[in-house]
């Protein structure tokens, strides 16, 4: 059952940016990912490879798109309570899905884009068809974000309060209180699963509960 946040369990009223009471509109996952479908501009596609792979996976690599849907739209997306943050706050199976269901409707105009403009892998990293593309967006693993960073952060410090992320920030190994902050560019990053030449799946075991770790920390 979807049951977004309360304004107990996720507080915008002190969010920095002035004007943003679009975050209050109670609007559904569904809509604000319809935004992020129609408005999702393609601004560079290209390879990566599995670094630091271990043996026998050393052919990995994956497939990531950058899209521009403006700012309003990637705030929704991040912060709005039935956003896709909003999805994992409530559990990390809804927070899958959300994401699954977002990379599936952007997946033609990904397909399209990168058919056009065929991206070029790296020395020594092997091609990707069409079909690698589709394997590797359609995969287990693969997932977006905000982008984080273009030659400076692309965050800034902000103020939602959830008050369950902020109790678990102890617990925290890596990125405390990054949950906190807020994408300032407006650009999303649509990443793909590691796959091999022969369209093996590969995922690093630190990738294996990015969907608990949001759950519980709010980021990744």
């Amino acid at each position: 059952m979807i049951k977004p946040p309360d304004k107990m369990e996720w507080n915008t009223a002190a969010l920095s940016a002035k004007g943003r009471t679009y975050l209050d509109d109670n609007l559904s996952f569904e809509k604000i990912a319809a935004q992020v479908i129609k408005y999702a501009t393609v601004i560079s596609t290209l390879i990566e490879p599995y670094h630091d792979a271990p043996h026998g996976e050393e052919d990995g690599r994956q497939i990531i798109f950058v899209v521009h849907v403006g700012l309003k739209t990637c705030d929704l997306l991040y912060n709005a309570p039935d956003g896709m943050r909003g999805r994992y706050w409530q559990s990390p199976d809804h927070g899958f899905a959300a994401t699954k269901q977002l990379i599936a409707g952007l997946t033609p105009k990904l397909i399209s884009c990168a058919d056009a403009h065929r991206p070029m892998p790296p020395d020594g990293v092997g091609p990707m068809s069409a079909e690698c593309i589709k394997v590797s967006l359609g995969s287990v693993s693969a997932k977006m974000w905000p982008r984080e960073y273009d030659g400076k952060w692309l965050f800034e410090d902000d103020q939602l309060d959830v008050p369950r992320w902020k109790n678990n920030e102890d617990r925290a190994k890596t990125h405390v209180g990054w949950w906190r902050q807020s994408p300032i560019s407006g650009d999303l990053e649509v990443k793909g699963a590691l796959i091999g030449i022969d369209k093996t799946e590969y995922i690093p075991p630190r990738k294996r509960d990015r969907s608990w770790q949001i759950y519980t920390y709010g980021f990744t």
